[in-house]
């Protein structure tokens, strides 16, 4: 919106200026008062018209261009937000899912996995190896998530308007996933190690990770 400001006065000054070179152009040729005559007026029109069609298509493309830019703009988020949307449907399944494995002892067996997740950060039991290994399956798909979540925030941050008030929206995202997933994520990098942590997910996904349920 601020460009569109700037590129609409700079069309009323260029024709501001073009009228002011013409009239200049009369004053010196010794025309001192506004002109009665037809043809002098026809001239002006003219005149005119040639500067102003040149400088209103221009205008009119960059609107056309600024439209389709917010227009494109917008469906990156929606787009962004339903892959979130489903990522984040499959992960919070898998942790209410019931956890149906005898390895953990008959008092585990159907518990939600959230709950086992707990337990097992809490050194309530023992883990197993195929425990770790689905834990960090899913502490990875979490990370996977963060990822596609702070490419949101940033097409918030880019959204395009006239203030720079779109940053609480980042924000808000942020303080939903952090409240959400932080706590559970916290307990599972605990069970699984950051090292393996840091071996199975990208740099990327890392960052990702520590900037949107860590503040990093």
């Amino acid at each position: 919106m601020k460009n569109f400001k700037i590129a609409f006065l700079a069309f009323i000054i260029t024709l501001l200026a073009a009228g002011g070179l013409y009239f200049y152009a009369m004053h010196a040729g010794g025309n001192l008062r506004i002109s009665s005559n037809n043809q002098d007026w026809g001239g002006f029109g003219s005149y005119f018209g040639g500067v102003l069609a040149p400088a209103a298509s221009l205008l009119a493309g960059y609107m056309v261009y600024i439209s389709f830019a917010s227009n494109a703009h917008q469906q990156k988020l929606i787009l962004a937000r339903e892959s979130i949307s489903r990522l984040d449907l499959v992960l919070e399944m898998k942790l209410d899912a019931p956890f149906n494995n005898p390895c953990l002892g008959e008092i585990y067996y159907g518990l939600p996995l959230r709950k086992v997740i707990y337990a097992v950060s809490n050194n309530e039991i023992t883990t197993t190896e195929s425990m770790d290994k689905a834990i960090l399956s899913l502490l990875h798909n979490v990370a996977i998530m963060t990822n596609s979540i702070r490419y949101y925030m940033n097409l918030l941050d880019e959204f395009p308007s006239t203030k720079k008030d779109s940053q609480w929206l980042g924000r808000l995202e942020q303080s939903y996933w952090i409240e959400k997933y932080s706590a559970v994520c916290s307990r599972m990098v605990r069970v699984v190690g950051q090292s393996a942590f840091e071996a199975k997910a990208s740099a990327e996904e890392l960052r990702s990770f520590n900037m949107v349920l860590r503040g990093e």
